[in-house]
């Protein structure tokens, strides 16, 4: 009867009690080797899939980026719209409720943004939500095939394959779990 392969940081392995498949296994996940030559054309699939998803990932940020922007000038008029109310049609009198309530309801969006996403209300947070809902979109309306790309690189994964990082291109940092999100 054969042990099976455990790698603790604590004890040292000893030899006698290790079955070479299961250590071969486990050293084969452990190490990414390449797993399909260099001229196989699922590489070619997986290049070609990797810059649509990057052209995706650019598109998706555009229209965040938009977005964002779109409630910076919301926030920039009602500001304006509060002042001139304030300082010209009415007095701070009338228009303290107004501002109070205003702030509340911000709040209490935020507050239910909690609640229903179980996450942190922070920009950073929502940048990333609205990243991972509008490439989704832009997923399916392009029909881009997220099984059959992450099928391909974990077929053609190779420890040489470098690429740059989900912040460098398009400015939000995903977890490995958001990487595919799908709801």
């Amino acid at each position: 009867m054969t042990r099976q392969c455990k790698f603790t940081m604590s004890e040292p392995a000893s030899l006698s009690h290790l079955s070479l498949p299961l250590c071969l296994l486990k050293l084969l996940r452990a190490v990414p080797l390449a797993m399909t030559a260099e001229d196989d054309p699922r590489r070619d699939e997986l290049k070609t899939l990797q810059k649509k998803k990057e052209e995706i990932d650019m598109l998706a940020r555009k229209q965040v980026r938009r977005i964002l922007w779109s409630g910076l000038g919301f926030a920039v008029v009602q500001v304006g719209l509060f002042f001139r109310l304030t300082f010209w049609e009415f007095s701070w009198d009338v228009m303290e409720p107004i501002a109070f309530f205003t702030t509340t309801t911000g709040l209490v969006v935020g507050y239910a943004y909690f609640l229903l996403t179980s996450r942190d209300p922070t920009y950073q947070d929502l940048m990333k939500r609205l990243f991972l809902s509008r490439r989704r979109k832009l997923f399916k309306k392009q029909n881009f095939n997220i099984d059959r790309f992450t099928e391909l690189q974990k077929q053609c994964k190779s420890p040489l394959d470098s690429t740059t990082s989900a912040k460098d291109r398009i400015g939000v940092e995903l977890e490995p779990e958001d990487s595919f999100h799908r709801d």
